[in-house]
């Protein structure tokens, strides 16, 4: 008998302290329509958008089998939790591919509490749908709530994300129509920003952005408007606040600026801190508690806003008649700050946007003035019974606010490896993105060793935030904070800032570190942390061969070009750029004569972001030369090419693009060449832009040889 008690002992052990928590999920294609658009290449898990919320509790073994019922292949990545290397998502570096038609089943011990979530780590499949919310409780909390509610951001497009992406290889800046976001010369002096337009020009660094895509909706819990029954005055709600987005920070607000108690930072608990707003990147996640006014029913909203101030999604909460929006935002400042001030939070979380809505300032000419003032609903009410409330301050939280709940120092017997510089870099004119001056097709791999204290610098020298999430990992954020320093997976570095972080390399494997902007990880900001004497496993070798080609590269090609038909004259231009290489196509008729048909292809190499060398040929006067030149972008943002052809001419070119207003802008091209003697020639064009793909314009052309012209006509681009 007592044999028989110590072997059943022996057998449920396990059961005692652990359970198996199993969820099966189907990704499939699915047609969706959130904004009144049909779109046919949403992707959905279970047939819901987001995908359904996974739950487990500390110790559980989380067993998910994941089917492929789409023509593509597809992989899932549980962002943020620490699992085995061969569990943790990414195809060809960690896990198996999922084949259409095929399933995995991934098993991991559930080794930590907090808020997470998991998504797609193939192609573009997280911006079609393909994401959910992981919590993991613990039983002995001292977080304690009457409501635990998953507050679910997302950006949405109704384009295909290849083709957002194709977009964007055209232009950087390809969506400022859609976004209302515009540059100009004018733009700078009504701000009272000329000296800031006119550093950004001459450091050639472009205006400050804060987001890339044009997005047709934001969305918590996969809604534009939700609702949150059940709450009463006095409750305490515990939102579980995660970025799920492709490509944009949200802001975090609740009512009138109301107050809120941050209790942890990517799922791991900090002491607790009082503000009114986050500012979340992507990836982040946050569990802020809210305690509802017992004084009075009223109905509260919680909003989510998107950075570049394009638009929002919201949750109303309480009861009663009465409703307390969030107050509006203005749109953000392209010029870096207003009247040179600007404000930097310090902790890697600066706004970029150079609106005044943080750091101290008074907020209510911030949020509530000028054609984007919408008065908010509970101030209008208290007007209206004689009652008047100005518009708190905002009080934005800040990294180095933030304060480990216990010591996360390492042993002083750990021996530190030396710091490893990440510099963070790219061209928006070509949309690629590096690290160290190269994309992740260049330079895969960041060596380390295990059991050592790794240190990483960032250092963001571009106008973006970058969202930074290493896998396998929690690092300590050097904050100022000590032995206190918070724990992150994921961090948002800044425009022109530098954050510092360590780990201990204690997870074996190959592990992805990349910007979380889906687009910027894709075309090449992205490395692999690979511990010392780890290779890639033969079946998932086997894997990239089968599928990698088939796949988006940050060095595929990609194509675009314009027409433009004048009175006198007709030009199409075409290119294809991959990468560090672009073919550049261009076609002339003059006066619509074929015998004054001029014609020019060149192929481009970059070498950085601003020197290219190139060779080709041009076909002119009806003869045809090979040439041989380099191109060098100059301060402010001049363009110089210069070539020597076959025929012994030199020829040097420099073009200008100057904004002057939203939709206005000017282009200077001034041309010297030689050969048997000195020869000057100039085009400039006054030109109207309609949209990213038409406008209209007149031009007036000077050469030695030709004399004067002048035209006007249209100019489409596709």
């Amino acid at each position: 008998m007592r044999m028989l008690l110590l072997v059943t002992l022996v057998i449920f052990a396990p059961v005692v302290h652990s359970a198996q928590k199993y969820y099966e999920l189907k990704v499939e294609q699915i047609t969706k329509n959130i904004t009144g658009v049909e779109v046919d290449h949403a992707l959905a898990i279970n047939g819901s958008i987001p995908a359904p919320t996974l739950r487990f509790k500390l110790g559980d073994e989380a067993v998910i089998k994941v089917i492929n019922s789409t023509n593509e292949p597809t992989t899932l990545h549980w962002h943020g939790l620490l699992v085995p290397y061969r569990q943790d998502g990414p195809q060809f570096s960690n896990t198996r591919i999922i084949a259409p038609g095929k399933s995995h089943t991934f098993k991991f011990p559930i080794r930590h509490t907090g808020t997470y979530w998991y998504h797609s780590h193939t192609e573009l499949q997280e911006q079609r749908g393909l994401y959910g919310a992981i919590v993991i409780e613990d039983g002995d909390s001292d977080i304690k709530a009457d409501h635990d509610f998953v507050y679910l951001m997302s950006d949405w497009t109704n384009e295909h994300p290849q083709q957002v992406l194709a977009n964007l290889k055209k232009d950087g800046d390809y969506y400022r129509f859609k976004k209302g976001s515009y540059y100009s010369l004018l733009g700078a002096i009504r701000h009272g920003a000329i000296w800031n337009f006119l550093t950004s020009e001459w450091t050639r660094m472009g205006p400050m952005d804060l987001s890339d895509v044009g997005y047709d909706a934001f969305l918590i819990n996969g809604k534009q408007k939700e609702n949150m029954a059940g709450v009463k005055p006095g409750d305490k709600i515990r939102f579980r606040v995660i970025n799920a987005s492709a490509s944009t920070y949200f802001y975090f607000n609740i009512g009138n600026l109301r107050n809120f108690t941050v209790v942890t930072k990517d799922g791991m608990k900090v002491q607790p801190v009082n503000v009114n707003e986050l500012l979340v990147g992507v990836a982040e996640t946050y569990d802020v508690i809210f305690e509802v006014p017992s004084h009075h029913a009223m109905m509260f909203e919680a909003r989510a806003t998107a950075q570049d101030i394009t638009g929002f999604a919201s949750l109303m909460f309480g009861s009663g008649m009465m409703k307390e929006h969030v107050p509006n935002k203005m749109k953000p400042n392209p010029y870096g700050m207003d009247h040179g001030g600007g404000h930097d939070d310090g902790g890697g979380h600066d706004d970029g946007g150079g609106h005044d809505d943080g750091g101290g300032h008074d907020d209510h000419s911030g949020h509530m003035s000028g054609v984007h003032e919408v008065e908010n609903q509970m101030m209008r009410e208290l007007d209206e019974m004689g009652h008047h409330s100005d518009m708190p301050k905002t009080k934005r939280l800040t990294y180095e606010m933030l304060k480990s709940k216990r010591p996360s120092h390492f042993k002083e017997n750990l021996i530190r490896a030396e710091v490893i510089e990440l510099e963070l870099s790219g061209d928006m004119e070509r949309y690629t993105w590096y690290i160290n001056g190269k994309p992740f097709s260049e330079d895969k791999y960041i060596e380390i060793k295990e059991n050592q204290i790794i240190t990483f610098k960032l250092i963001n020298k571009t106008m973006m935030h970058h969202p930074m999430h290493l896998h396998g990992h929690f690092f300590r954020l050097l904050n100022g904070q000590g032995h206190n320093a918070p724990l992150f997976h994921t961090v948002d570095v800044a425009p022109m800032k530098t954050v510092t972080l360590e780990f201990h390399a204690n997870e074996p494997g190959i592990w992805f570190l990349h910007c979380h902007n889906l687009y910027h990880m894709k075309m090449g900001m992205a490395r692999l942390v690979k511990y010392e004497n780890i290779s890639q496993p033969d079946d998932l070798l086997l894997d990239e061969q089968t599928w990698g080609p088939s796949m988006t590269h940050d060095d595929d090609a990609f194509w675009n070009g314009d027409v433009g038909i004048y009175n006198n004259t007709a030009e199409l231009n075409l290119g294809i750029n991959a990468g560090r290489y672009e073919l550049e196509m261009s076609l002339e008729i003059d006066e619509y004569d074929l015998e004054n048909l001029e014609a020019e292809v060149v192929f481009k190499r970059y070498l950085s972001r601003f020197m290219a060398v190139f060779a080709g040929g041009v076909y002119e006067d009806q003869q045809l030369h090979a040439l041989l030149g380099m191109a060098y972008n100059l301060p402010l943002n001049i363009e110089l090419e210069g070539y020597i052809r076959s025929d012994g001419k030199a020829v040097v070119k420099l073009k200008k693009l100057l904004p002057i207003t939203d939709h206005v802008s000017i282009s200077l091209e001034p041309t010297m060449s030689y050969r048997d003697g000195f020869d000057f020639g100039f085009r400039t064009e006054l030109i109207y832009n309609f949209s990213q793909r038409m406008s209209a314009g007149v031009y007036y052309t000077y050469d030695d040889e030709d004399g004067h012209s002048a035209g006007i006509g249209v100019r489409i681009r596709f």
